[in-house]
């Protein structure tokens, strides 16, 4: 039986999502709980690959397991092994044929700033401190450019496959003041490629301090050059917010970060 997982955690601690040997991971934390549970510990299946420091509200995973257990069992049990950096939110009973990552129909992150003064000690892992005082509306004219279907070869990082297609559909991104000194701006996509998330925040934050025009901005898409857009921050700010599959999915992940 095939089992589908919504998961949290804190990725201060991991390196990544995926399994790494030598390394503690998501992946890797998930299959050793599983392996308290159940005599033959499953492999799980990720939705999305999450760089090391980055967090998630709503990261999902399958697994298959000869032995039923209803889905409060499986999640109590899981978090009962669990570390406190982590935690299953829902468990459900999903399709057999069920790939978190084939059907997932869009994802959303969440990249928190900090424009300030003075960083903050007390959200330092839950936000990225920019050098400057960012320009909004110079960010939010700036990125009308990235959003639809782009090839975003420009903003793909070391880990994509060179003969892998650099082709995303954007759906949006929203920017927000949410406090005197912090904003955040989230990402909708159907997927992204490698470090994308990161590269283009960390382009329009250049817009946004007068680094970088928006014709220079416009013209990484329009001339996509691999891993021409360098400017790669932090992954403390970024927090994998929804994974939507629609109303044949397992989870309706409506989720708000603050």
């Amino acid at each position: 039986m095939r089992y589908a997982l919504r998961i949290e955690y804190d990725g201060t601690d991991f390196h990544g999502s995926q399994l790494q040997k030598g390394v503690r991971t998501v992946q890797g934390d998930l299959e050793t709980a599983l392996a308290q549970v159940y005599a033959e510990a499953p492999r799980v299946f990720m939705a999305s690959r999450t760089d090391a420091g980055v967090h998630a509200l709503g990261q999902v995973a399958a697994f298959d397991a000869d032995e039923s257990h209803d889905a409060e069992t499986i999640r109590d049990a899981l978090n009962f092994h669990l570390e406190k950096d982590v935690a299953v939110k829902e468990s459900k009973p999903a399709k057999p044929q069920f790939d978190p990552r084939r059907e997932a129909l869009e994802r959303e992150y969440v990249f928190t700033l900090n424009d300030g003064p003075v960083r903050s000690p007390l959200s330092r892992l839950r936000e990225v401190k920019t050098k400057e005082l960012v320009n909004f509306e110079d960010m939010r004219s700036a990125a009308t450019s990235l959003v639809g279907s782009h090839d975003f070869a420009s903003f793909a990082g070391p880990a994509t496959p060179r003969d892998a297609s650099t082709v995303r559909l954007l759906t949006s991104i929203e920017m927000e003041r949410t406090g005197e000194t912090t904003s955040q701006v989230r990402i909708v996509g159907n997927a992204f490629v490698h470090q994308q998330v990161r590269r283009m925040t960390g382009a329009l934050v250049r817009v946004g301090t007068g680094r970088m025009t928006p014709d220079e901005l416009n013209d990484l898409i329009e001339k996509p050059r691999r891993g021409a857009a360098n400017w790669l921050l932090g992954p403390e700010g970024l927090c994998l917010t929804r994974i939507e599959y629609g109303k044949d999915g397992p989870f309706r992940t409506e989720t708000e970060y603050n």
